[in-house]
């Protein structure tokens, strides 16, 4: 019985590690975005993150370069872990959004830090209301962004400099 005990103990605790993993955390003041090697927490409307399985996390100040880091690991020469969780600031709450809820404005008028910028929101009817305001072209959830979609992207002029030269080499 012990044992047994135990053994669920173990896995309690085990599982509670890997949620408290998929968290956000606060990006740290002197952490560097991996592709362009400016400071997030610099710009807090503009910053995202992805959470590492292994504890780690990567910090952007570009919803756009954290989607070209995720899909096209093979053109950065950058390394990707497996991902415990992808997290955008809510562009008009100023919460984490889980990547899963995130819907983008993009082809806005508003730039980030980058240039021109994807503006994560939670919900569809945000999105539509932020594309009249803002002026953008599409709106578009999460799970539809892939690398023939930011190919698209790119060749139509929806990414700043850096991601496009990246997506299209």
């Amino acid at each position: 019985m012990k044992n047994i005990l135990l053994i669920c103990l173990v896995i309690v605790l085990f599982g509670m590690t890997n949620w408290a993993f998929a968290q956000s955390v606060e990006i740290e003041s002197h952490k560097k975005c991996p592709l362009c090697s400016m400071y997030p927490a610099r710009y807090p409307k503009f910053n995202c993150q992805i959470v590492f399985k292994d504890g780690g996390y990567e910090a952007f100040d570009s919803t756009i370069g954290l989607l070209v880091f995720l899909n096209f690991p093979d053109k950065t020469g950058l390394k990707l872990k497996p991902v415990a969780g992808v997290y955008f600031k809510d562009y008009l709450k100023g919460g984490w959004l889980e990547a899963d809820k995130a819907y983008f404005v993009t082809g806005s008028d508003i730039r980030g830090p980058m240039g021109i910028q994807f503006l994560p929101v939670d919900s569809e009817q945000a999105a539509a209301n932020l594309k009249k305001q803002a002026n953008g072209k599409d709106v578009v959830h999460y799970k539809m962004i892939d690398r023939q979609y930011l190919i698209n992207a790119a060749k139509a002029g929806q990414l700043h400099k850096m991601a496009t030269k990246q997506v299209l080499k």
